[in-house]
């Protein structure tokens, strides 16, 4: 708050204001070159002068930073100017007071008198060098745009939390009369036992019994707990990709998914989840060998029958109980009068309606779920209203079959009298609903709802009626979904009322017009965003791509694969977008000859970043021809940049560069990135290094000036390389580390690896205990799968790596293995941030 005897200091206006901090005179080009770079992104760059007088110079830069949103500092040779009375220079106390701001630091370099003063307060913090003013202008412009993608799409200056895959799922009611199981399911974990089975019907209440016993027993986690879901898998062979799916890991179909998660897991101390794996019995040795590879992880798995392992600890969940001497105080009653009082708040349990409540526990044989939609009713009928109801109508709606046993018998009818009692446009927006396979937002629900009228009241009734369970994000975002044994139920009767193929068919199109709206931005600056959010809605765009490809609508799914190409492969999806594509080649008959070559392209595509290089080449050579005969120029770009790679693999460098100058003529902005890096590569095996380093140059421009990630991290890391052939690994490392801090902040697991790999190599020569512990946070990140991409694009390190033999001779046995150890524990965050400090 301004002090009332002094007038507040304004900030020229109101928009996303960016404070940049630096000496006036000694970096007053790269303070204009910031001020530019703020101004071509429509911020306010706010920038202490004199001018601002006559308030103290301390009074202008504290107010200014008061109203600023982003911190940027700028750094040289100059500690700056210590105003009399003050313990610390202007420069020192502008970083201080920035706090919690989102900081951006820069340093010059080379700056061969630099106050020792300043040193002294950048240690420990992050940041990028540069050496131009125009290559800082680059940088400012590159990392603001990334972080406001971050930050502040959203309203308001606090960033979105970001949703991260495996989450637990979280429950608005606290769990009832599970004192004793969840004490029990705890204990075995406690225990040391690597996998438990928690068995029983459904609607018993497993999943929150497994989710609370995680919960609990967290901390002796090391790397945490991940949740997964398999009740949207549609076979058992794909319970590897959903395993990995939940821990963020990329597949490639190169090697089995499986692989990936076990070779992930052995250097973490995890829980594993598993939820809903009944249908997918056949699956089960995949969790044995898993937990066989990885010995400090640990599965909890829920089933309604034992995954029968070697070392199998099976809990079997009992119904809740029922006290018949005080049956006012059971966990069946309790759970009852807890659920009536969220429908209803006036609801209590008294003399006149204990009799009522107790019964309908009973005749719901202390089931959790079929409990809970009963008393979600307690909003418009009394207990003894729906023992009527219960009398009259459980047993006899759902013409199921009768040999079930009696709980599911039991749960099944009691959805079916909660379906009954919704109204006509409730029943047929609940009966669309269920198409939705990972649950939806609002924009979903407006889409896939009938369009006469507003599906949010009817939305409200249904999650009032406990149908609909509300799963907010942590963002606060409002999701919904269903539970895998209502939504059955929602599909039974969508297929019985008619409305299969229409709520199918705007589910369809809805989330294709997501995949249209997210295609320019996945590997720009907002692609973190963008990216998380078809992660989230994954499943729901795989049953989109299954309901066109079972269909009619072959063009559609290949316009659904192509405009989230990127995602497939930059969150590691490569499996799936394999498979689809397979069924798109498969109904080729379907498609007109352009839409067939980009079809093959892609199939190339993700045969070149998984691996799969001959495979790739064959695709590509037969697109090639009907891409150009299509005149799809950057369509054949796509196939032209790695033929010329592979041709100059095979020494074959002319046709290698006849390949790369027609991609450049037909490609897109960001591939012109891509070629100047190709081509740096081949100049480096020709050894015409300053050729080379004219293309690095460009190709860094290029990536800066169209905002792509991707294209600077192929950059940088061939970069790298050049320096190193150059003997200058000081220059190595600073390109390795601004291409980590762009890998880190694209959430890249498998370039974090190749680049913190890269460091240790170079660290190896004058700190071998750090490089030991990067040397194994990039091997603890590493899979099969997740080493390809990289491989596909950027030149082999030009050493084998850290020689891990003479280090250790170097450090001894015991600091070397005490330094392994800590490496394995630092996860990305840290390892980066131990990576970047400075040498």
């Amino acid at each position: 708050m301004p002090s009332h005897d002094r007038p507040a200091i304004l900030t020229p206006d109101q928009r996303v204001r960016v404070f940049v901090s630096s000496t006036m005179t000694e970096l007053a080009a790269e303070r204009a070159a910031v001020r530019d770079a703020v101004l071509r992104l429509r911020l306010v760059p706010v920038m202490f002068d004199e001018s601002a007088r006559p308030h103290p110079p301390g009074d202008v830069y504290r107010a200014y930073l008061r109203q600023s949103q982003i911190f940027v500092g700028v750094y040289g040779e100059s500690y700056g100017w210590t105003a009399p009375g003050e313990e610390v220079s202007g420069l020192a106390d502008e970083l201080r007071i920035a706090g919690d701001l989102p900081r951006l630091l820069y340093v010059k370099d080379p700056a061969p008198h630099r106050d020792p003063r300043l040193t002294a307060l950048l240690a420990g913090s992050s940041y990028r060098r540069f050496g131009t003013p125009a290559e800082l202008r680059g940088q400012v412009e590159h990392d603001l745009a990334g972080l406001l993608s971050e930050r502040f799409t959203r309203s308001g200056p606090t960033p979105p939390p970001p949703v991260e895959p495996g989450r637990l799922p979280t429950f608005r009611t606290p769990l009832i009369g599970r004192e004793a199981e969840l004490a029990d399911v705890a204990g075995l974990l406690t225990d040391g036992a690597s996998l438990v089975s928690v068995v029983g019907p459904g609607g018993i209440g497993k999943t929150r019994l497994a989710v609370a016993a995680a919960e609990r027993v967290a901390d002796r986690f090391r790397d945490g707990v991940r949740f997964v879901d398999l009740s949207p898998v549609t076979s058992p062979g794909l319970v590897g990709d959903a395993l990995a799916r939940a821990l963020g890991l990329r597949t490639s179909g190169a090697v089995p998914a499986a692989t990936d998660v076990a070779v992930w897991l052995r250097t973490r101390r995890l829980l594993l989840v598993v939820d809903n794996f009944e249908h997918v019995a056949e699956a089960a040795p995949v969790i044995g060998e898993v937990l066989r590879t990885a010995r400090d992880a640990a599965a909890l798995v829920t089933s309604r029958a034992p995954l029968r392992l070697a070392g199998e600890r099976v809990y079997d969940v009992p119904p809740l109980s029922e006290d018949s001497t005080h049956p006012a105080d059971s966990a069946t009653v309790r759970l009852f009068v807890d659920t009536a009082r969220a429908a209803s708040p006036g609801f209590a349990l008294t003399p006149e309606n204990t009799g009522a409540v107790v019964e309908i526990t009973r005749r719901l044989h202390g089931l959790p779920l079929a409990i809970i939609l009963a008393a979600a009713r307690a909003r418009v009928l009394s207990p003894a209203a729906i023992v009527a109801h219960l009398d009259d109508q459980l047993g006899l709606l759902t013409g199921g079959p009768r040999d079930l046993p009696d709980r599911q018998r039991t749960l099944r009818d009691t959805i079916a009298w909660s379906y009954r009692l919704l109204g006509a446009d409730e029943r047929a927006l609940f009966d669309r609903l269920g198409v939705f396979v990972s649950g939806w937002d609002l924009d979903a629900l407006t889409a896939v709802a009938d369009p006469a009228g507003d599906p949010l009241p009817l939305l409200e009734a249904l999650v009032e009626s406990t149908l609909v369970r509300q799963d907010p994000l942590p963002d606060g975002e409002a999701r919904f979904l269903m539970l895998d044994t209502i939504r059955t139920y929602a599909l039974e009767r969508m297929r019985d009322g008619g409305a299969w193929h229409a709520a199918h068919q705007a589910h369809a199109a809805h989330f294709l017009t997501v995949a249209q709206a997210a295609e320019p931005h996945l590997n720009r600056p907002a692609g973190p965003v963008w990216l998380r959010r078809l992660e989230l809605e994954r499943q729901n765009v795989v049953a989109a791509l299954d309901w066109f490809l079972d269909g009619d609508g072959t063009p559609e799914a290949l316009r659904m694969i192509w405009f989230t190409w990127a995602f497939w492969w930059r969150r590691g999806h490569i499996e799936e977008a394999s498979r689809q594509l397979d069924r798109i080649l498969g109904q080729h008959d379907r498609l007109t000859e352009p839409q067939t070559a980009r079809a093959v392209l892609a199939a190339g595509i993700m045969a070149f970043v998984s691996g799969q290089h001959t495979r790739a080449e064959e695709l590509f050579l037969r697109a090639l021809p009907m891409l150009r005969a299509a005149g799809d120029g950057p369509g054949a770009a796509f196939a032209l940049g790695p033929l010329g790679q592979f041709a100059a693999q095979r020494g074959d460098f002319a046709l290698a560069k006849a390949y790369l100058d027609e991609a450049r003529e037909q490609g897109e902005d960001w591939q012109e990135g891509l070629y100047h890096s190709r081509v740096a590569r081949l100049k480096i095996a020709e050894r015409e290094y300053d050729v080379a380093l004219a293309h690095l140059r460009r190709a860094v421009d290029v990536a800066r000036r169209v905002s792509d990630q991707f294209v600077e991290l192929i950059a940088q890391y061939t970069w790298a390389v050049w320096c190193v052939d150059q003997g200058d690994h000081a220059d190595a490392r600073r390109r390795l580390v601004d291409g980590l801090s762009v890998a880190a902040a694209f959430g890249d697991e498998a370039a974090v690896a190749q680049f913190l790999g890269a460091l240790a190599d170079l660290d190896s020569r004058r700190e071998p205990d750090r490089a030991v512990r990067l040397d194994a946070a990039a091997q603890a990140l590493r899979t099969p799968s997740n080493e390809m991409w990289m491989r596909a694009f950027v030149a082999p390190w030009p050493a084998t790596g850290l020689d891990r033999a003479a280090v250790r001779s170097r450090l001894g046995a015991q600091a070397y293995d005490q330094a392994w150890r800590a490496g394995e524990e630092l996860g990305i965050e840290r390892a980066v941030a131990e990576a970047t400090a400075p040498w």
